[in-house]
């Protein structure tokens, strides 16, 4: 807490444009914090579904291309119920 203390301690002897100015600072890195915090659980989402779509690549390559020959090749238009 000796830091905090102290900024407050600095901030009492500062003239008010000064505390305005520290205030904006404070609030952009706030802000700055918050983007990162943002960007990180994109990151995290984004390499979720990228691994996803690594496994699928890796099961389809241990399927053998006559089998991927049997389904149809159409949408499933020719599947009966």
């Amino acid at each position: 807490m000796i830091i905090r203390e102290q900024l407050s301690q600095e901030l009492e002897q500062a003239p008010e444009s000064l505390v305005e100015e520290i205030l904006d600072f404070c609030l952009f890195l706030k802000q700055r914090q918050q983007a990162k915090a943002n960007n990180q659980a994109t990151e995290t989402k984004t390499n979720g579904i990228l691994d996803l779509l690594e496994r699928v690549k890796e099961i389809q390559a241990q399927v053998p291309p006559e089998e991927w020959d049997k389904l149809p090749h159409d949408g499933s238009i020719n599947i009966q119920n």
